[in-house]
């Protein structure tokens, strides 16, 4: 079996999330048994993994493993149907779409949570003390089930969380405890699994038994670790066949000719490095650096992403002949202040040239900021803080738009840029490691301007857009480009970076039997 390991899939995903989960697809079609693991409970998990194609065999969560409802499907609760909440003993109130109280011989006794993108199917009912203060919250899964209860402290801070099969037993439990004015989890009790009771004292260390039981019950597994933060988990398990640890991103922070570990991948490159048999990445460039770097340590190559078979045929009257996107997380790294620099100069030109975003705010405080900055900038009415979408949807988004911003620091590769080449979308991006270097053909299917240089940038986005045959030469070049990328590529390269893993595994258990019969430990 083939593990994917990473922490969630959620309503608003990133890139790492869509590339574990075009892993899982890529594996399937190759015919190699796959799973998208996750450690986070989340009770939208199952609606969740469906933005991302993914089926219910194709993601493995961890507490939905030891609740028994890994593949439970789905039955709509409606609030009105409860049977717990007979209407004919309580009223039910709506306050809105999104909540309804529970009337009790005139008293709220409780809240009902509405399911969020659904019509009166029940999320979570809060129960109220005299004092309107919550005692009990039930949580439901989105197929259908009470998944989970909260207990809350007489303050209102969450006391104890229960984890039910679908017999409503508890299996699990976690305690919260106050601990220097903070209220934290501090023990995570699985009960009555295999007749035994285990204590943890972190979710990771529950984490790691999880991950034991999957490699004790699929020996000799590969385990591909996604999530910086989960690096040392991976790094402890048991029994596996091979242990690798996929970087999305670039670890180095550069600082001139000094070039050091960003924090998040010192657990993985440093402490943690023997632990592993290789690292993977997207780029020949990114692998030539770290093998200079990490000469002890195999990194092999293989795609972050890929562009599928059959894209929808372009929707050209569509296209917004100034339109300029950025679509991506909007956060310092990403650095879309300089998008809207980058726009200012090109109104200046363009009178009529929009910049639309497509992601969501690592905060409301930086959304704010980017929109103050828009305002100072004199393109305020330009610029589109739009939605975060996915699906056909995005694809509506590339198809409008004439050019892509990338403006990153870094990025190990660059999806967005992928799915706007798709769409034949011309790229202007800051020539930074490593992806845009990878996507780009400097002067064929878009640009690449020095980095951190907007009036450059601005520069070669004006040009793109005042000029209709370059343009259509880009657009022609970007959907030729694709190709590079195309999934019968990336199941080749996925096929040699496979044979590359077995053979690092078969490598080090001879190396072992060797230093074993040698007398080596």
């Amino acid at each position: 079996m083939n593990y994917f390991i990473g922490n969630d899939i959620f309503i608003m995903n990133s890139g790492t999330e869509f590339s574990q989960a075009q892993r899982v697809h890529l594996f399937k079609d190759m015919g190699l048994r796959a799973q998208y693991v996750t450690r986070n409970y989340n009770p939208l998990l199952a609606h969740n993994r469906l933005d991302l194609g993914l089926q219910a065999e194709d993601v493995l969560n961890m507490y939905d493993f030891f609740q028994g409802t890994m593949d439970v499907p789905r039955r709509e609760q409606n609030l009105r149907l409860l049977s717990q909440i007979p209407l004919d003993e309580y009223h039910l109130i709506a306050h809105g779409p999104n909540e309804t109280m529970i009337n009790e011989a005139g008293r709220e006794i409780a809240k009902i949570q509405v399911m969020p993108g659904t019509v009166g199917l029940v999320h979570s009912i809060t129960y109220l003390d005299r004092f309107n203060n919550p005692t009990v919250r039930e949580n439901f899964d989105w197929r259908g089930f009470k998944s989970s209860i909260d207990y809350f402290h007489p303050d209102g801070q969450l006391a104890v969380q229960k984890f039910l099969n679908l017999a409503g037993k508890t299996v699990l439990e976690v305690t919260h405890m106050n601990i220097e004015d903070n209220v934290q989890p501090t023990m995570w009790k699985l009960l009555d699994y295999k007749g035994r009771n285990f204590r943890f004292n972190l979710e990771d260390q529950l984490f790691l038994f999880f991950l034991n039981e999957l490699t004790a019950a699929h020996p000799h597994s590969l385990l591909i670790s996604d999530r910086r933060d989960l690096d040392y988990v991976v790094a402890s398990v048991q029994q596996a066949g091979s242990k690798w640890a996929y970087l999305h991103d670039v670890p180095l922070r550069r600082s001139g000719k000094r070039a050091d570990w960003l924090p998040a991948y010192q657990p993985i490159l440093e402490e943690h490095r023997a632990d592993f048999d290789g690292l993977i990445v997207a780029t020949v460039a990114e692998q030539k650096d770290l093998r200079a770097r990490l000469p002890d340590l195999p990194v092999i190559v293989a795609p972050d992403t890929y562009a599928p078979r059959g894209p929808k045929p372009i929707n050209e009257t569509k296209r917004d002949p100034h339109l300029i996107l950025f679509v991506g997380r909007l956060s310092p790294e990403k650095r879309p202040d300089q998008a809207i620099r980058v726009l200012a100069k090109v109104h200046e030109t363009l009178p009529d040239a929009k910049l639309e975003f497509r992601g969501y705010a690592v905060d409301q405080d930086y959304l704010e900021k980017l929109k103050d900055l828009a305002k100072k900038e004199g393109v305020r009415e330009q610029v589109a803080f739009a939605d975060y979408v996915t699906g056909d949807q995005l694809a509506n988004v590339y198809e409008k738009g004439s050019v892509i911003l990338q403006t990153s620091r870094n990025e190990g590769f660059g999806m967005n840029l992928l799915e706007a080449m798709s769409y034949g979308v011309p790229i202007v991006a800051y020539d930074t490691p490593y992806g845009a270097r990878a996507l780009v053909a400097d002067g064929v299917n878009g640009y690449l301007a020095k980095n951190g240089a907007i009036t450059d940038m601005a520069a070669k986005v004006t040009k793109i857009l005042s000029d209709r045959k370059l343009w259509e030469q880009m657009h022609t070049a970007a959907l030729e480009k694709r190709g590079d990328f195309s999934q019968a590529n990336a199941e080749t390269a996925w096929k040699k970076a496979m044979k590359d893993i077995r053979e690092t595994a078969s490598s080090d258990l001879s190396a072992s039997l060797t230093s074993k019969a040698l007398g080596g430990n």
